[in-house]
Order: structure tokens, then C-alpha cells, then sequence
């Protein structure tokens, strides 16, 4: 069992057959703050993005905080080319 502090640690290859396995694990973690580590990422898809985008938007909807760390420059890269350069930026109240 994964604890609740523990950061979600993303896949090397965030692919469209990822997708699915990307909400499941994110679902688990709902209710309580995430970090997610994306230092691992070597590819990012547009479904894993919008995976990634639909749970930033419930976390705040939820009032949790929701926040990326080491984020590897291929995951950077792939942020760019989706047109979301800036979209890693921390949440203000997150504390790690």
C-alpha cells in the first residue's frame, strides 16, 4: 500500500495504453494532497496530458493540493509540444 505522502511516481512511457492505468492510479489517491514525480517520463501523450489535466482540475475542485516534482526534461518537452509549457507550476499552498 502506497502511503498517502508518498509521491506518485509516473511511468517512463506515457503512452495512449497508459492512459487508463494513469486515472486508476490517480483515483486511488483522490481526497488527499498529491505530488506526482514525473522524473521518470521519457514520452507524454495528449490522453496521459488530459488524464493529467482532468485530475489537477479535481484536486482543486476538491480543495487538495496537487502538485508536480522532478519533472524530467523529456516530460517537459512533451508539456511544450501540447502547447502547456507552464502547466507544472506548484499550487501555492502545497507543502511538501
Amino acid at each position: 500500500m502506497i502511503s498517502e505522502t508518498e509521491p506518485l511516481r509516473l511511468g517512463s512511457n506515457l503512452s495512449l495504453d497508459q492512459a487508463g492505468p494513469l486515472r486508476e492510479a490517480l483515483l486511488t489517491r483522490r481526497g488527499s494532497p498529491l505530488c506526482v514525480d514525473a522524473s521518470d517520463v521519457e514520452r507524454l501523450s495528449g490522453p496521459c496530458f488530459q488524464v493529467l489535466a482532468s485530475a489537477r482540475l479535481t484536486w482543486d475542485a476538491d480543495g487538495q493540493p496537487f502538485a508536480f516534482t522532478n519533472a524530467s526534461p523529456a516530460f517537459e518537452n512533451g508539456l511544450a509540444q501540447l502547447g502547456a509549457p507552464d502547466w507544472t507550476r506548484p499550487q501555492e499552498d502545497f507543502l511538501p
